[in-house]
């Protein structure tokens, strides 16, 4: 019997610059200077320089391993929507809150839904 090994990301870790040096050397990529983004996996997987250029956030669809995603767990930071844009949901209607509220006709003739001065 043979056993099956599974990998499974919990979340992406942040790489240092000499990993992804080595990395670039192995794909024989120039490495100076660093390059902003390099592309893995067929685009599902990228490393992102960061500010600082110390290191490299790696970024998927789900996830990616900057301060922001990790501060704001649940929400697309800037490096995940700018590498892997969600469809834009349309929205459904514009609901006026106004409207939908009960009232009764001011003096007007108007809607109105507060006090009315004659």
């Amino acid at each position: 019997m043979s056993k099956k090994l599974v990998y499974q990301v919990e979340s992406p870790k942040t790489q240092s610059i000499d990993s992804v040096k080595a990395l670039l050397a192995f794909k024989k990529v120039a490495s100076d200077p660093l390059p902003q983004e390099v592309s893995l996996d067929g685009g599902r997987l990228v490393l992102v320089l960061s500010n600082k250029k110390d290191a490299y956030y790696t970024v998927t669809a789900a996830r990616c391993s900057c301060p922001a995603a990790t501060y704001n767990p649940g929400k697309p930071c800037k490096h995940s929507r700018q590498y892997f844009p969600q469809p834009k949901r349309e929205a459904e209607h514009a609901l006026d809150l106004r409207a939908s509220l009960p009232g009764w006709k001011g003096p007007n003739g108007e809607r109105a839904n507060g006090p009315v001065e004659a």
